[in-house]
């Protein structure tokens, strides 16, 4: 028996069209992954307003797991530690990221971003800090 031409044809669009609906899929999976760390990276104290605080160290760099900074304001030396972020909104300005160690989630320290750049670490002396 002979399949008219017209089911054929029909058969490889619905089969395109499906294709194309699979692949859309998947990329919106992926793209929908974990929103990006803004803290990531290294960042010094913005001196473009107010004097910084004598307190306020740096520079400060983080990684996915780590973060390193130096053991005082203006010491030689730094430390760097495993860590644990939790990021506050998805997208948009203002945000924040909390960052814990292993001390536990009551020890954490706050950063507070107004822009993808520019950042503030919530303690008393409100370090402003800029990406390198």
């Amino acid at each position: 028996m002979k399949i008219p031409v017209s089911i054929v044809s029909r058969e490889g669009t619905v089969k395109k069209l499906i294709s194309a609906i699979a692949i859309l899929l998947f990329t919106g999976a992926a793209a929908c992954g974990p929103p990006p760390n803004l803290l990531i990276g290294t960042w010094k104290l913005d001196r473009s307003g107010a004097a910084p605080s004598q307190y306020c160290a740096e520079p400060l760099t983080y990684t996915s797991k780590t973060a390193t900074t130096p053991d005082y304001a203006g010491s030689p030396h730094s430390t760097t530690i495993p860590v644990t972020y939790v990021l506050g909104q998805t997208k948009g300005f203002p945000n924040v990221v909390w960052v814990m160690t292993d001390a536990g989630a009551a020890y954490h320290t706050t950063f507070n971003f107004d822009s993808k750049d520019k950042m503030v670490l919530q303690t008393a002396a409100m370090c402003a800090y800029v990406r390198v």
